[in-house]
Parts: C-alpha cells; structure tokens; sequence
C-alpha cells in the first residue's frame, strides 16, 4: 500500500511497518570457501529498512534452514522483530501459563536455529559449511526476495520445488542459460 510520502512501498503486518519489502532476485557465484555476495538491490534494502526504523545498519543476516526445507531463510534485524512479533501473536491465544512456554518453545525452535552471518562493504558473506549442507547449496545461490525475508536456494532444487511454468521458474532457467547451465 502506498503512504503519501513520495510513492516508497511500505507494508504494514502484524503491528509493525516492515518497510520495504524483498523482491526480485539474482543468481550469484559461491566460491570453494562458501563466499557468495549478497545481491546489491538487497543491500541496499536492508540498509534502508533500518533506517527507516532508526537503526544502524549492521550488515548481518540471520540465516537458517527455511521451515519448508527446500531453501534457505535470511532474516534482517527488521524481519527478526516481524517474526518474534508474529510468534507472539500465535500464541495470544493461549492461558497466560502455557503462553509463556509456547512461546518461548516457538522462539527457541525459530531463532536458535539461525546462524549470524556478516557481509562486507561490498557484499561479501561466508556461507558456513553447515548453510551449504542445510540448503544443498554448492556452485551457486539463486537470492529470491520473498517480502520480509530472503530466500537463499541451490538453483536446480529450485527448478525443481517451483511449478512448471511460474515465472520464477522461468528467471531461473533464464539466469542458468546465460551462464551455460542445462536446466
């Protein structure tokens, strides 16, 4: 939705204003040490989402093994808050007494799962060995903007999990021929 100030696309969900939302994507490179580079339009979110919420940007991502499992999950500072507050208000519902366990169970499971991972100036992160087992991940990562969050796939499970003629598919299978990759 749109906010009057100047056209910036901003979502509101869960009592927060998120700010501007992950989209596009791009199919970066993983070298043998597991460096990749964070795609520029992505860094460049990430910096204004704190700014926007009056935050340094700290160049972190957490990332961890995504719920679904067929990807990788990178969570801002930003998208963190969003997530804890989602967590909240999925157990609001619950006594006082098992709220509290719920939640922290919840949390524990979400959060404790996430690895922090910096990136440099230029992009820069080191993948963990653990990453790249948890999302297959080897000769290349496929960034995908999914709102609040980034998705992080080894490029053919992607081709695989998405359905025939999405157009995520097709990006996909786009961006590999380009780099002489038979999908």
């Amino acid at each position: 939705m749109r906010n009057g100030d100047g056209g910036k696309r901003v979502a509101k969900g869960f009592g927060l204003n998120v700010g501007y939302l992950f989209q596009g994507h791009a199919l970066n490179a993983v070298d043998a040490k597991g460096r990749v580079s964070v795609p520029a339009s992505f860094r460049a979110l990430i910096e204004k989402r704190a700014l926007a919420h009056e935050q340094n940007a700290d160049n972190m991502l957490m990332i961890g093994e995504h719920a679904g499992g067929a990807c990788l999950t990178a969570l801002d500072a930003i998208a963190s808050a969003e997530f804890d507050e989602q967590l909240r208000d999925s157990v609001a519902d619950l006594p006082a007494a098992e709220r509290m366990v719920a939640l922290e169970t919840a949390r524990v499971d979400a959060f404790g799962s996430l690895d922090p991972v910096k990136f440099d100036s230029a992009g820069r992160m080191v993948l963990s060995p653990m990453l790249r087992a948890l999302g297959e991940i080897e000769d290349f990562a496929f960034f995908l903007g999914a709102g609040s969050t980034i998705q992080i796939w080894n490029p053919l499970k992607a081709l695989a999990a998405f359905p025939e003629g999405s157009r995520n598919r097709k990006v996909l299978a786009f961006l590999l021929a380009e780099r002489g990759i038979s999908a």
